[in-house]
């Protein structure tokens, strides 16, 4: 059996549409996206759109789980640094995001992060390797997950975890890449190929714009449409500053203004703050 395995796509269309031709010139028998099909980018709905089209088995991510839990009014989603979830809520439906967490196949496994944690830290050797530690396989076990936006191999005892990367927007990558893998699985043996699709960013910040998210959340917007044009990660240091504010001011959530002020005083790569990268 021959699998292509993509991840992490985070509603970027203008690199799915890229991987995807490249995984039609392999003819797998299966394509499995393995969670965090939507959110960040501009592009849900036609994103999965085109997942349906291809016949895509859908995995569930943590962010399809943290737009269910904005769609269903839960107040730890209602921070400025949340945005794009209720964004994402405006436009898509329950059904369209509710995946199942886990799908085995001849011995693997697939899942997002591990099968009961969609938030396992598995880009993070000094978190990763500690927990992993803690427990125990009996019988070989092979994981095949997303979450890790940068591509990850584990081997631990019977336990081997290969984190596929971010078709979407990887944390430290090469600007206009995209990963993917096949995976062939043959007489209980497997055998993982990684790919990279260059693809053109340019029509990034138009789609941003067309798609109406720059409006919506225009700060988030900037901050994602830069980390998907360069394979960089600007939000984690962003949304740590913002929350360090938001705390400081002794807000039980990041407000607007504290989420602007940030804004304000970030240290833009582009030099160029978000009013001004949106005109």
């Amino acid at each position: 059996m021959r699998i292509a395995l993509i991840a992490d796509i985070h509603s970027n269309i203008l690199a799915l549409e890229a991987v995807l031709k490249s995984v039609r010139k392999h003819s797998p028998d299966r394509i499995i996206s393995l969670g965090d099909q939507v959110n960040l980018g501009p592009c849900p709905r036609e994103t999965l759109e085109l997942l349906r089209a291809e016949n895509v088995t859908c995995l569930h991510g943590n962010h399809e789980r943290y737009i269910l839990s904005a769609m269903a009014g839960d107040p730890g989603y209602a921070g400025a640094n949340f945005e794009s979830l209720r964004y994402n809520a405006s436009l898509l439906t329950r059904e369209e995001i509710t995946f199942p967490k886990t799908l085995e196949l001849e011995g693997a496994v697939f899942t997002h992060a591990m099968p009961e944690d969609d938030r396992f830290p598995v880009f993070d050797e000094s978190k990763a390797l500690p927990m992993l530690r803690g427990m125990e396989f009996e019988h070989p076990t092979h994981i095949f997950c997303g979450h890790g936006h940068n591509p990850t191999h584990i081997q631990m005892g019977n336990l081997t975890i290969d984190s596929i990367g971010s078709v979407g927007c990887m944390d430290d990558g090469a600007p206009g890449v995209a990963p993917y893998a096949m995976l062939t699985i043959s007489n209980g043996e497997t055998f993982l190929r990684p790919y990279d699709v260059p693809y053109d960013t340019r029509p990034m910040r138009s789609l941003f714009k067309k798609s109406g998210m720059a409006d919506y959340c225009p700060i988030m917007a900037h901050l994602i449409c830069l980390q998907m044009m360069e394979n960089k990660d600007f939000l984690v240091g962003f949304v740590k500053r913002a929350l360090a504010l938001s705390e400081a001011r002794g807000e039980s959530v990041v407000s607007l203004k504290t989420w602007q002020d940030t804004d304000a005083v970030y240290d833009w790569p582009d030099g160029v703050g978000t009013a001004a990268f949106w005109r």
